[in-house]
């Protein structure tokens, strides 16, 4: 079955801060359905049609051609990843999607995954299901106490791994709504910075996600990102925002709908619904 797996090219990375370049194999086409529905779908049929699938792999979605879309979470250079669109367009429902991937093509053992939301409710289905359960290593509102301290763990984990000292699973921090980020103290402002401009070095993956409407207030911390995921934007002039490529012109997409730019364009892909 053949793939398009992203990874960032590390000798001209893109000023703007998106994924550098994408690797298309086309062997066979993956067909989602009979009739093509969208609810045909999901996490688990897509990755079931890839064998061998790479290591590290998680999915991204299905492109316009029937082609699967696979980030391998192995090269460092791909850094922090921030998914960004208008209100609804699945941002969130994205993270959901690239976690239920994770766990599928990863053991527990090799992968903790630990979540800071606005709304862990979103979230709880994980901690409910026993099999998914043991790959959550913490669930944390933004302005929860205990989330300042699991990134200061994190923080000396990260950069005990870079003085060769520890070793260990994958690490992959979701960022559930960035805004929220000044609900931190200093402190743990400053550890989640240098997570997201170092951590990738260290086994410890960023995944952010952020509403159009917050980009201006936030690029501070959107600059960080090395590769950008776009999902619907209806204005024009927010875009720019997003992308931080003035500009740029895109016919707007469809909720669930995702950008991710190639090195010469945008791949567009759809994401799938979760379970099997």
């Amino acid at each position: 079955m053949g793939t398009s797996n992203l990874f960032v090219n590390t000798k001209d990375i893109y000023q703007t801060s998106v994924a550098e370049l994408v690797q298309r194999k086309r062997q066979k086409r993956f067909n989602p359905g009979a009739k093509g529905s969208k609810l045909s779908l999901t996490v688990g049929r897509i990755l079931s049609t890839i064998q061998p699938l790479p290591d590290h792999a998680v999915l991204l979605g299905r492109c316009l051609d029937g082609l699967p879309l696979l980030l391998t979470l192995s090269d460092p250079d791909i850094g922090a990843i921030l998914i960004g669109g208008d209100g609804d367009c699945g941002k969130t429902h994205h993270l959901q999607v690239m976690v239920d991937s994770a766990i599928r093509t990863h053991l527990s053992k090799d992968l903790q995954i630990i979540i800071l939301t606005h709304h862990p409710e979103d979230w709880q289905y994980l901690i409910q299901q026993s099999q998914k359960r043991k790959y959550i290593q913490a669930l944390h509102a933004w302005y929860d106490p205990g989330a300042e301290s699991t990134l200061k763990s994190l923080l000396s984990l990260a950069e005990s791994r870079r003085d060769g000292m520890e070793e260990g699973p994958k690490v992959v921090l979701l960022l559930d709504d960035l805004n929220f980020i000044e609900s931190l103290s200093f402190e743990a402002q400053a550890n989640l910075h240098w997570l997201l401009a170092y951590g990738a070095q260290s086994g410890v993956w960023l995944i952010g996600t952020i509403k159009t409407k917050m980009a201006p207030r936030y690029r501070y911390w959107m600059e960080l990102f090395r590769t950008r995921i776009i999902g619907r934007v209806l204005s024009k002039g927010e875009l720019a925002d997003l992308t931080l490529i003035n500009g740029l012109q895109m016919k707007p997409l469809e909720p669930s709908e995702f950008r991710v730019w190639t090195g010469k364009d945008w791949l567009t892909y759809q994401i799938p619904l979760l379970g099997n």
